[in-house]
């Protein structure tokens, strides 16, 4: 296809410092952004303070994992259109600050409806919360693919490991205090705040925090790259991810790593219902399990960020993967353990899990930017996250599949999935496809 005229073409700097400074300007912008974003997702952790909130809620395990499912689902779903509409545009910006505003918008009205509903009516505020909730990744979603070609368009293919790495360690060091000693305490009785308003500062904390990210990334200057000479026709648009599917054998072996593991990480929203329920743990222990997770992260990001660097972001993926299966076999044991010591062991679940969500992030992100074309990158993008579309829901389904078979028997498939999603790993291989044009 040919390539679009440019209205405004890209600044032409006369030295090469100051296109270096550009590009630094642009990679801090948006490490702080990334801290923003970070931090609004420990206020509001979606396996670890959503599924309290809701399992104080409701009681119900298949509600824990429909909001679990929701952060995927609405997250995905609306991927596969915005691509069709980003593609040809050579400024994606306005398309990030549309979707981040209704994200915005959507935890205010958690807030509100919180304070509002109250704990009168918890099936009423329950029903509120997800659809305000689903209306959150929605806009997630939208936002999320002019965010990914941004990025890809301001920094450099060996310098986006390091870049993941920096701004999930910089937000992992302030989830460590949000979570020990602001959740910790808001949600402990020595704050004498009721529930459920300890959890409307909570989800009014976590709005802050996405409109100070939403102001740091306007910030940056948009890079103008070729793109796409129009909008294709929506039935030919679906046409190119059969396409990428035969064509392009990484892509394809991405897909089912990204399976497995979405199958695999079923079992996330579950480890502090768990530990609730059958462990007897208070509710101010939810802050403690989050900080855990944010000391995990921040450490192993320092690891993830060298690995990603060195060895090539393939080998974080294998390294996440083989973590992922450490975290439920860790919940499976403690039950095993003496009463004394299944409290302490239990921490390694989330030490395990911190590490492997902070590692899965990074190698994601990074690899799915790496080999996808600079013309079809939204698309590339779109459709690998729609057609994963239905195995968002796997931590809904877990819900029912602990009535069926406990928690040890969920926890076990999740173990086996992912070592399946270890296996494709070492199928993926290390490549770079920045400026490609496509087939």
């Amino acid at each position: 296809m040919k390539a679009a005229p440019i209205d405004t073409p890209e600044p032409q700097y006369p030295q090469e410092k100051d296109k270096e400074r550009e590009q630094n300007r642009n990679f801090w912008i948006a490490v702080l952004q990334g801290t923003f974003m970070r931090i609004s997702f420990a206020f509001a952790d979606s396996t670890i303070v959503l599924p309290a909130f809701i399992l104080k809620l409701t009681a119900s395990n298949t509600l824990v994992g429909l909001t679990g499912s929701m952060t995927r689902a609405g997250w995905m779903w609306p991927q596969l259109l915005i691509s069709n509409l980003l593609e040809h545009r050579p400024r994606k910006m306005p398309f990030y600050a549309i979707g981040m505003s209704f994200r915005l918008l959507a935890w205010v009205a958690m807030v509100v409806c919180t304070l509002l509903v109250g704990s009168g009516n918890n099936g009423l505020l329950a029903a509120c919360f997800l659809c305000c909730y689903f209306i959150r990744s929605s806009a997630m979603g939208v936002s999320t693919l002019p965010y990914m070609d941004i990025i890809s368009k301001s920094i450099e293919p060996q310098r986006r490991s390091r870049y993941f790495s920096l701004r999930q360690l910089m937000g992992g060091f302030f989830g460590i205090f949000i979570g020990f000693f602001f959740i910790r305490y808001i949600l402990s009785p020595q704050s004498g705040l009721v529930f459920p308003t300890n959890y409307a500062l909570l989800f009014g904390c976590a709005g802050v925090a996405i409109g100070l990210s939403l102001m740091a990334f306007l910030q940056i200057r948009e890079p103008i790259r070729p793109v796409q000479s129009a909008r294709q026709p929506f039935g030919q648009h679906l046409k190119q991810g059969p396409h990428f599917f035969r064509t392009d054998r990484n892509y394809r072996w991405f897909f089912y790593y990204r399976m497995c593991t979405t199958v695999a990480g079923m079992c996330t929203p579950f480890y502090v219902p768990y530990a609730l329920l059958r462990l007897e743990v208070p509710d101010a222990t939810i802050g403690t399990f989050l900080a855990v997770v944010s000391i995990s992260g921040v450490i192993s990001n320092a690891l993830w960020g060298y690995l990603g660097e060195k060895y090539g972001v393939r080998y974080i993926l294998s390294c996440t993967s083989a973590l992922a299966c450490a975290a439920p076999l860790v919940a499976i044991g403690v039950q095993y353990l003496p009463p004394a010591w299944q409290m302490p062991c239990y921490f390694l679940t989330f030490v395990f899990n911190g590490a492997s969500m902070s590692g899965s992030s990074i190698g994601f992100m990074a690899y799915l930017l790496n080999i996808a074309p600079s013309l079809n990158r939204p698309s590339y993008v779109g459709f690998m996250n729609t057609i994963l579309f239905p195995f968002s829901f796997m931590p809904m389904l877990a819900g029912q599949l602990i009535g069926l078979v406990n928690y040890a028997g969920m926890f076990a498939i999740a173990i086996g999935m992912g070592f399946l999603g270890f296996i494709t790993t070492t199928q993926l291989k290390e490549i770079y496809r920045e400026n490609q044009t496509p087939q």
